[in-house]
């Protein structure tokens, strides 16, 4: 009933039975043939009102002459000038006369509108389901340039959504094809194949693309799409850490990019901008360009997964700062976003690192709440009081500075917790493990922590096993009996030791960012390495570091 009543008041908005309203417009009342009804709807496209008065003379004749392949163009038309709020109306109606006709080329079309409208709106799932129900009809046809505009469209689809190694092959496809038959085609698959190839960490062949495509364009004299590619590529610099060159190729294109107006691209260039002068310690100028993202965000009501780390880099920016309403302002946003990409990025959510999860969100904006109102709360407080607040924090402040201290005495006066001890373990004898083979597995182990294999990347339980000659059962048996850890535990804990020492004792080491010395010893994260520093000494390492700089000095 809702739907009908939308498009109750949409045809009377319209005007579609007023036949004076056509006169009155200039729009010819005279009945004229279907292909000059779709010339008209051509050349009045920006005229978006007379656009749709001939599309609905067009969609009315067709049923008078009851010429259902007629209709469905007509409705097609239609559902491409109305508002995106109203366009789902003719989905039905359009996909009836479609399917009416029998014919491949008109289904799959009309699939191909129906997905567009739920792209316009953001729901790219179901957007890549039409899409792939188009394909089914397109592909019986013998029209490749109709097939492969398909895949195209898919192609977007799913890397939009993050199936970036499916969107891969699809693009491949359209590139072989249309180099010979569509340059426009050609450049824009170029152009996402470079995106996809950023997301899956293959920068040399991101830049590959974006470089042949702004060779392209020069020699085709088409300077379309030549900001995209560089915009593609100042991204792509951004990830191989050359940020000065990532700065320039983004600032070249956002003048063409505004001139466009398109908010989607203008979004993401604040963004990376932004997080060239954060790698850079810029802190304030990066933070200008996040609260631009924001704004675009907000205006524009568009997010996507890569975007989400602008709120992250805010809560923390202002968390450093102390400013508890801008915090709690960004933390609610952040729980905002996590929604919209729960629910258009399932494929995604999981993947997105997360340096806030909505756990600690809520606590944290609990935390904030209670802050605040303790704040104002604390400001009728008398004098007397906050002297003594203020005291207590004095005093908290050096206790804690204190054990610190006292913690990285110990650190520097011992050697690392030894994690070769074997400890007691009361089931040890339950293993079922053969005693020779136990035997051997030890051996295997200490030469894994004396060779320092503990210092590679990635070492999975299977890989782990592999090491020990064994399999994965044994291995996490042995480990956990003979070690006394879990087996991340126990190669975080060696890691972190490994760099502990590499601290005390040489001096260049001191001078390296956490994100290096996460590199350094094979930690697939700099929030994984500060983590695991932390749990292990109970110091973070920048204190720690900062305590030998000054022993240094």
């Amino acid at each position: 009933m809702r739907k009908l009543f939308y498009l109750i008041i949409l045809i009377k908005s319209l005007g579609l039975n007023a036949e004076n309203k056509y006169a009155q417009e200039g729009i010819e009342s005279k009945k004229l043939s279907f292909s000059e009804y779709e010339k008209k709807v051509i050349k009045n496209i920006k005229d978006t009102a007379k656009a749709l008065d001939y599309a609905n003379l067009w969609l009315k004749e067709a049923k008078k002459s009851n010429n259902v392949q007629q209709q469905a163009l007509a409705y097609k038309a239609i559902m491409h000038l109305v508002e995106k709020k109203f366009r789902m109306i003719y989905a039905d109606s359009l996909l009836i006369k479609a399917k009416e006709t029998k014919n491949d080329v008109t289904i799959g079309g009309v699939y191909l509108t129906i997905g567009a409208a739920f792209y316009d709106n953001k729901e790219y799932t179901k957007a890549l389901d039409n899409y792939i129900i188009a394909n089914s009809y397109i592909s019986k046809t013998e029209d490749q340039y109709l097939i492969h505009k398909v895949k195209y469209t898919i192609a977007q689809t799913k890397y939009y959504l993050g199936y970036f190694e499916e969107a891969i092959a699809l693009f491949t496809d359209c590139i072989d094809f249309f180099k010979e038959e569509n340059e426009t085609g050609y450049l824009k698959s170029l152009h996402g194949m470079a995106l996809c190839y950023t997301q899956t960490g293959r920068y040399d062949l991101s830049s590959f693309h974006n470089l042949l495509g702004i060779k392209t364009c020069k020699e085709l004299e088409n300077d379309e799409m030549i900001p995209y590619f560089k915009n593609s590529e100042g991204i792509n610099q951004y990830k191989i850490k050359k940020y000065q060159k990532a700065i320039k190729l983004l600032e070249e294109t956002v003048p063409e990019i505004e001139k466009r107006n398109d908010y989607v691209s203008l979004t993401i260039t604040w963004f990376y901008l932004g997080k060239c002068f954060w790698e850079q310690n810029e802190k304030e100028k990066a933070v200008s360009y996040f609260i631009k993202t924001d704004q675009l965000i907000t205006e524009k009501n568009f997010i996507r997964p890569d975007l989400r780390e602008n709120y992250e880099l805010l809560i923390e920016y202002y968390g450093s700062n102390n400013n508890l309403e801008k915090q709690l302002q960004y933390i609610n946003k952040l729980l905002a976003a996590d929604k919209i990409l729960h629910k258009n990025y399932k494929y995604l959510s999981y993947k997105i690192h997360k340096e806030f999860d909505t756990k600690s969100l809520l606590k944290a904006k609990q935390d904030i709440e209670n802050k605040l109102i303790f704040n104002e709360r604390i400001y009728t407080i008398a004098f007397v009081f906050l002297t003594t607040s203020i005291v207590g924090v004095t005093i908290w402040h050096f206790r804690t500075k204190r054990r610190y201290k006292q913690r990285f005495n110990e650190i520097m006066k011992n050697k690392p917790a030894e994690v070769f001890q074997e400890p007691v373990h009361a089931n040890k004898s339950k293993t079922n493990i053969n005693p020779e083979l136990v035997k051997e597995i030890l051996q295997n182990l200490k030469k894994f922590e004396d060779k320092k294999k503990y210092l590679e990347k990635d070492i999975s339980l299977v890989k782990m096993a592999s090491m020990l000659n064994t399999n994965t059962k044994y291995a996490s048996v042995i480990i956990s009996q003979y070690r006394g850890k879990k087996l991340t535990n126990y190669i975080n804990d060696l890691k972190i030791d490994h760099v502990v020492e590499l601290l005390k004792n040489h001096n260049k080491y001191r001078n390296y960012t956490n994100k290096a010395l996460a590199e350094e010893v094979g930690f697939g994260s700099t929030q994984i390495f500060t983590k695991a520093f932390i749990s292990r000494n109970k110091l973070s390492p920048t204190y720690f570091i900062n305590e030998l700089k000054k022993q240094q000095s």
